[in-house]
């Protein structure tokens, strides 16, 4: 602990230090040569106060102090925060259309380099900043605002974004559960025709005319407009679809299992499980490379744009930042609660390139399935005919198809693949719980005796709130409410820049950052940060602006809500300005500056408190001045 206190000390004390050329400037008026070591102790002190005097008191905020909750538990290794942020990898969006549509427009090359750029200058270093608030601060997405009050609203933002994500999200995870309990049939249902949802003109063709603009129904397309997406002759916009409505009732319990567990026993969980999914997508990759070569070989011919045109360009960038804000979760702020599990000494930064090294991978070789997936479907079935009902309907029509087809074991290949999308889905759905869960209980001092009820009544509301999700009109609003929740982080990630790295101060969270790691942070990454990263994040709001048009973005519902959740943020600020102390200048400054901002831990809090000079501006625990 010596060692790395001390590590951590030089980090800060050369963080704070002016040139040596800055210091000679302003201490050598009349104190001479020898001096100048005492101005170079001098100007430390002064930079240290000009740190310490930002942070700001109960007393001045009129705010009760924070008390960390010491039962919240943490994972067991530090590979357990890797693991769960990998999960991610594996989601539906992953194997969707939009990046197979992007490669075909502008091809493999510059789809690459938009990727790949997208991820490592927009979502690295906001995913970054996420760990570092929830690791630092040891909590959830509401009290991790300390390092700037004014901005809590946002926290209560991102907790009511949570839950109306929730509402829909476990739809996510009962398609791939229907598809891989169907493909465990003798006959797999969407190889046949023989069902009772199929209509007269059910066909289960393998070829088609090119030159006819009808085409019958495929087998295929049938089973997911009816046991997916409820669309069957009689039925209207509240008809249910019942095996979904089972598999959410099978998905909650199953949930509700994990989390009433130790959070140390829901790192292992999540890490068997990303272990898993990883070894069952490399089995399936390979076996897709042995049954389909020809395939393979086509994706030659999609490394030059089909047509160059500057909007297409445009939108298929956007799609290229989109697909790497996937980094990010399904949901903002569950980085911040994954990351609030850590230790306090544990290497964010290589964490957070090692869960982006690993994303582009799995996405890319996710891409070049989804390509030979595309091309098979489209060389045989054709999917012109087929009425887009939901974003993610493409995954669920080509791979069925493609796993069908295979000679050898079909069932199992279909099984072992939707299985995987499953696994991910649930363990995105068990991190946005632990995201809600974890900042109603850090920031309400008073409900953590009752976790265990709180967290039963709050899947059964969720649960049966998700069977609107299943009729056929909430199925198709659950498609254009995805594309409003990344639209929403778009926005809260470019707030979050602004406040880290400008508000909170360049220097200020530098500092932080190195005391935490212990090892130096450049100058070049936080300007990164502060610059760069803002262009994408509004290159992204452009992109799913347009995107949400396109896709539902007439449901008046959505903005309304949406619209509320803005509100909230703005209200909060004005109700914090109302509630403080001295004139508007002063509040401002008081709202500002952080509160309560420093390890949870009382041997890292002393260390910091120490190094920093802002003892006497902390709140120590029951109120009392330090």
């Amino acid at each position: 602990m010596k060692g790395i206190c001390g590590d951590a000390k030089q980090q800060v004390n050369n963080c704070m230090l002016l040139d040596d050329s800055e210091a000679s400037t302003e201490y050598g008026h009349g104190i001479g040569n020898g001096n100048v070591h005492q101005g170079s102790r001098s100007l430390r002190a002064r930079q240290v106060c000009s740190l310490a005097i930002r942070n700001t008191s109960s007393y001045d905020t009129m705010e009760r102090p924070f008390r960390p909750d010491n039962l919240r538990g943490g994972w067991s290794k530090t590979a357990d925060f890797y693991f769960a942020s990998c999960t991610y990898a594996f989601s539906t969006m992953v194997f969707s259309d939009a990046p197979v549509w992007a490669v075909i427009q502008i091809g493999w090359r510059n789809y690459l380099i938009a990727y790949l750029l997208s991820v490592f200058i927009f979502s690295l270093p906001i995913f970054l900043i996420q760990t570092f608030l929830g690791q630092f601060s040891t909590s959830g997405a509401i009290s991790a605002f300390r390092v700037s009050p004014i901005f809590k609203g946002i926290g209560y933002s991102i907790f009511l974004l949570n839950l109306g994500t929730l509402t829909y999200y476990s739809v996510n995870a009962a398609v791939p559960l229907i598809y891989a309990v169907n493909s465990m049939y003798d006959i797999m249902p969407w190889k046949s025709c023989n069902n009772t949802w199929n209509t007269p003109e059910c066909s289960t063709h393998d070829s088609y005319d090119e030159e006819s603009d009808y085409q019958k129904p495929h087998t295929t397309v049938e089973f997911f407009h009816s046991m997916i997406s409820s669309i069957k002759e009689d039925a209207g916009a509240w008809t249910l679809s019942w095996s979904m409505v089972l598999a959410i009732m099978v998905i909650w319990p199953i949930v509700l299992a994990l989390l009433l567990r130790k959070v140390s026993l829901i790192g292992k969980w999540m890490r068997c499980a990303c272990v898993l999914m990883f070894g069952l997508f490399v089995a399936t990759f390979v076996y897709m490379v042995m049954h389909e070569p020809e395939e393979y070989q086509r994706l030659i011919e999609y490394q030059h744009p089909s047509i160059f045109k500057l909007d297409v360009f445009r939108s298929a960038v956007g799609v290229a930042i989109l697909q790497a804000s996937l980094v990010l979760g399904p949901s903002w702020g569950s980085i911040i609660t994954l990351g609030s599990y850590n230790s306090f000494r544990s290497d964010a930064e290589r964490l957070s390139v090692w869960v982006c090294v690993t994303h582009v991978l799995v996405s890319v070789v996710g891409l070049v399935c989804s390509l030979v997936a595309n091309d098979y479907f489209e060389l045989h079935v054709v999917m012109f005919h087929a009425d887009k009902l939901h974003p993610l309907q493409f995954v669920y029509l080509v791979y069925s198809y493609l796993f069908g087809s295979f000679a050898t074991l079909p069932r199992l290949w279909s099984f072992l693949f939707f299985a995987v999308i499953f696994l991910a889905e649930m363990c995105a759905l068990i991190i946005q719980m632990m995201s809600v869960l974890t900042a109603i209980f850090d920031e309400f001092e008073q409900l953590r005796p009752k976790k265990k009820p709180i967290t039963i009544l709050l899947v059964l509301c969720l649960m049966a709130t998700s069977v609107y999700f299943c009729t056929q009109m909430g199925f198709r609003q659950a498609g254009a409410f995805s594309y409003m929740t990344v639209f929403t982080q778009m926005i809260i990630s470019g707030v979050l820049i602004l406040m880290a790295t400008w508000i909170y101060g360049r220097k200020r969270f530098q500092c932080d950052l190195q005391f935490m790691l212990g090892k130096t942070i450049s100058n070049l990454k936080i300007f990164c940060i502060r610059c760069v990263v803002p262009f994408f994040v509004a290159l992204g709001l452009w992109e799913t602006f347009y995107m949400l048009t396109q896709n539902g973005g007439e449901e008046y519902q959505m903005w309304i809500s949406q619209t509320v959740i803005y509100l909230i943020a703005l209200g909060y600020m004005f109700f914090k300005l109302s509630q403080t102390n001295g004139t508007w200048r002063q509040r401002m400054k008081q709202c500002f500056a952080p509160h309560d901002w420093h390890p949870v831990s009382a041997d890292n809090r002393h260390f910091y408190e120490e190094i920093m000079g802002n003892s006497e501006m902390l709140v120590i625990d029951n109120g009392n001045a330090a």
